[in-house]
This record gives C-alpha cells, structure tokens and sequence, in this order.
C-alpha cells in the first residue's frame, strides 16, 4: 500500500471550500482538504492580537495587584503568567499539520471514546468564557446607556446589552472560519489605537508605592506572586483545548517555527499589554468593574471609546469561544452541523450568564472557575500535546473519526487509551493538591506556605508522566497515513454522520 504523510495531502480539486468571508463555513469538525487551506501567517497574526485584545486580561491583571502585591511584584506576576502561551503556540502547529480542531485530533492521544469527557470538561470551560467575556460586555454596554443619557438602567438594560451581544456573537460564529478570521483584523486593528490611548492617559498617574507597606516576609510575598502568575496563567491555558481549530486552515507546508512564533508574538504581546494595564490601572483605583473603573482617570470623549474597543473586543473573542464550542460539541458526538451546534451552546450559556449577571457576585465566580479549570486543562494539553509532537503531527483523519471501530489507529483499550488517561491523573492530582484557590486549597499548597503551583506542575507532571509511558512506542511507531484515507477525508461533509460506524467508512455529508 502506497502510504504518505497527512502533511501532504493528495490532489482534491472536488473538496468544496465552503469558507469564504461572510459565506456559511461548510466544514465543521472533519478534515481540511489542502485545496480550502486559505488563511495565512499574518492572518494568523491579527487573528490572535484580536482574539487576546478584551478585558480578561485587564481584569486578571487587577486581580493579581488586588492579592496584596506590589506593583513591581504584580508587573513580574503577569509577565511570567503570560509566558504559557508557549504551550499555546507549541499546540497550534497541530492545524495546519492534521487539517483538524482540538478536540477531534485530541482522540489520537486519549482514544476515540476516552476523549469525550475531555470533549466535555471543554465545552463545559467554554461556556464558562462565553458567560465571562458576555458579562463583561453587557457591563460595557450599560455604562455606554450611562454615557449617552440612560442612568441607572438596571435589568432592563442589562436584558437589552445581554441581546445584542449574544445576537451579534453568535452571527458571526454561525458564518464560521473566515469571517472570524475577518473580525478578528479589523478589531485588532482599532482595538489597538484606542487601548494604547487609554494607556498613554494613565500611565503619569500610577501609583508605583501601591502594596509597598504590606510588610510580607519573602516566604509569603513569593507564595502570592504564584497565586498572581496561576490566575493569569489561566488566560494562556484556556486556548489548550482549541489552539489548532483557528489555524487549521493554514496550508499544512507552513513552517512549525514561524507558526509558533507568529503565534506567541501576536498572543504574548497583547494578553501581557492588557495585564500590564490591569495592573497598573489597579494601582490608582477600584478596577473590580474593569469598565467603569478607567471613568475617573481618562476625558469623557476617550472613555466613550474605551467603552466601545471593550465591547468590540469581548464580542470578538465570544465569536471564537462560540465557534470552538460548536466543534466540541460535534466531536463529543451530537448529530448536528456546526452551525447547529453553535446555537444549542448559546442557548445552554445564556442560562449561565443570567445567573452571573443577576444571582452571584462575577469576581468570586471567576476566581473560583479559573481555578478550578487550570487542574484539567493544564494536564489535558500537555498530554495530547506532547502526543502531537511524539507522532510528528500525522493523524489519520478517517481512523480518528472511527468512533465504533474496535481495532482502528485510535481504538486502544476499548476506545480508551489508558495510558494517556494514567498521565492525564497524574498531572491533575498533582495540580490539585498544590492548589490555592478561594473554593478550595490543596494540602500541599499548605505545606508550601499558600503557594499556588497548579499552573506549573499540571502540565509538566502530565508531560513526564506521558513520555515515559508512552513515548518510546510512538517514536518507534510509523505514523504514514494511507493516501487513499486522506482523498476520502477530503471528501467528507461537517455533519455528526461523519464519525464512522465502521473503519473505511467515514460517512457523508
């Protein structure tokens, strides 16, 4: 049998593109044939820079001066946090590589039946982030009722701001790949200007005394700039499970290194400017409402703006949260078309956010969740990951579609790799007892002093562990993929029907 690597892929002339801006995206969760590879390096770029410009980051930011740091110490916190996008970076060169979202070519490592509770812990973090970047706007959008004449809107307002930032979120997920792609650029672009104006305004005012007199021993002050670093660390982390979904359209011959320097440079850049102005925002007030709180430090008219790149920014990154989530919920198994899939996760998250926005406090909310979420994902992406790595990116995208086929590449143990499960745990429990957070604390983040090393130790226990079990048998495995199962994934539709009921049967549109 003639065999190639899933880097090449045969002549597909016939594969429908389906992906132009504002068209309906036709592919969902199945392979990418090379002929609908359109997206480039600086698309990328701009993809990523818009994608990290909203206030999460500004809001981690405030969280990790609020924690009783210095500056100079909160300013080292968010450096450091922000460094995990390397893992993201490092994760992206698996789209263009295998033409396939996360969580389908995740099935690799974990098996095609192992994977579905990490296809669900995914979509469960993804709602999460869409009712975090969708609370955060609907505060945008009430202070702009406030700037424009609509004092004290109360619920009211809230249900209209709600409305439209759902409406316009999901729109443009439900287009897809290349109108997201398309937002993302034209967001960066004026994102950039107005936040660098807000920046200019009140950097002159910091205080750079705040959190001077705390009188914190080294022991303690050391203890809390892990907890700063695993609170923004969270930021690069919740890209693990969908990094390769917005770069699967790159043309699979692009070089890994300038994929994950363009990347990290876009991704970096921006999430450690945002914090930074978090930080140092925090220092000269209450920045708890990451809106409201710039009001009193820049001119009425750059606060109109301010308010206006918030809202853009928070709506194009829900897009892409919106869209990941739809390709979730078709790899874990829902017989839907992406686009059908998008709409039952709005459905299901609206129901969160209006807990968010009218029953529980947002800041204790998000503590607890970004916490908690670093215990899965950080062990989560090191283990498919380095399982990318180990089988230098080849997938065969019909095998890894075989979700009933005893026998096939990604079967294992009845479906189940155990061994990525096993280095999965490890990484986790780890993660978990070394865990300072407001819901819960490890016992040995006790024993160190209130330290917090989830961050650090999840994905680097999960990586050991994985390697060592698995990782002489994949370097000795050949990874070709059959020619044949590359034309016939190039032919294969977005429905739920994809995944087949048996091997060499992928299904059909």
């Amino acid at each position: 049998m003639t065999t190639v690597s899933s880097q090449v892929a045969p002549s597909d002339a016939t594969a429908p593109a389906g992906n132009g801006r504002f068209e309906l995206e036709r592919h969902g969760f199945d392979f990418i044939p090379e002929s609908g590879r359109t997206m480039t390096l600086t698309e990328t770029g701009f993809f990523w820079l818009g994608a990290n410009a909203n206030l999460f980051f500004v809001t981690v930011g405030a969280i990790a001066l609020g924690l009783g740091l210095t500056v100079w110490q909160a300013l080292l916190a968010v450096l450091v946090g922000n460094l995990l996008f390397g893992y993201v970076a490092w994760g992206a060169v698996a789209g263009p590589r295998a033409g396939l979202p996360t969580l389908t070519l995740s099935r690799a490592a974990f098996g095609v039946q192992g994977n579905r509770f990490h296809g669900f812990l995914a979509w469960l973090t993804s709602v999460a982030f869409e009712a975090i970047n969708t609370t955060l706007a609907v505060f945008a959008v009430v202070a702009l009722f406030d700037q424009i004449g609509w004092d004290g809107s109360g619920a009211a307002g809230k249900v209209i701001a709600l409305v439209a930032v759902l409406c316009v979120s999901a729109g443009g997920a439900y287009l897809g790949h290349a109108t997201m792609v398309w937002i993302q650029r034209v967001f960066a672009y004026a994102l950039i200007v107005v936040l660098l104006a807000v920046f200019a305004y009140t950097v002159g005012g910091v205080d750079w005394n705040a959190g001077a007199d705390t009188g914190l021993s080294f022991g303690a002050t050391l203890a809390l700039m892990c907890v700063a670093v695993g609170i923004v660390a969270s930021g690069p982390l919740s890209y693990l499970f969908n990094t390769a979904d917005f770069v699967r359209y790159l043309p699979s011959a692009t070089a890994s290194r300038k994929i994950v320097r363009g990347v990290f440079a876009a991704a970096f850049s921006m999430a450690l400017f945002l914090s930074v102005m978090g930080v140092l925002l925090a220092s000269r007030g209450d920045m708890s409402d990451p809106v409201a709180g710039v009001e009193p430090f820049v001119p009425g008219w750059l606060f109109v703006l301010y308010i206006l790149a918030a809202i853009g920014g928070l709506v194009a990154n829900n897009v892409l949260t919106f869209y990941a989530s739809g390709l979730i919920l078709q790899s874990i198994g829902l017989p839907l078309r992406r686009y059908q899939a998008t709409f039952a996760d709005v459905a299901v998250s609206t129901l969160l956010i209006l807990y968010v926005l009218f029953v529980r406090d947002f800041t204790t909310s998000l503590n607890d969740f970004l916490a908690l979420m670093n215990v899965w994902i950080g062990p989560f992406g090191a283990v498919w990951i380095v399982d990318g790595a180990l089988r230098r990116w080849r997938y065969d995208p019909v095998e890894i579609h075989a979700v009933k086929q005893a026998g096939s590449r990604y079967w294992y143990w009845k479906g189940v790799s155990v061994t990525a499960l096993a280095a999965w745990a490890s990484g986790a429990v780890v993660g978990a007892l070394t865990l300072n957070a407001p819901v819960f604390q490890g016992p040995l983040s006790k024993a160190l002093g209130d330290a917090d090393l989830n961050w650090l130790l999840g994905f680097v226990v999960a990586a050991c562990v994985y390697v060592a079990l698995e990782g002489g048998r994949l370097r000795r495995e050949r990874q070709d993929v059959p020619r044949e199962h590359i034309v016939a994934a190039s032919r294969l539709g977005e429905t739920g029907t994809l995944d087949a009921e048996s091997h060499g049967d992928p299904g059909s549109a």
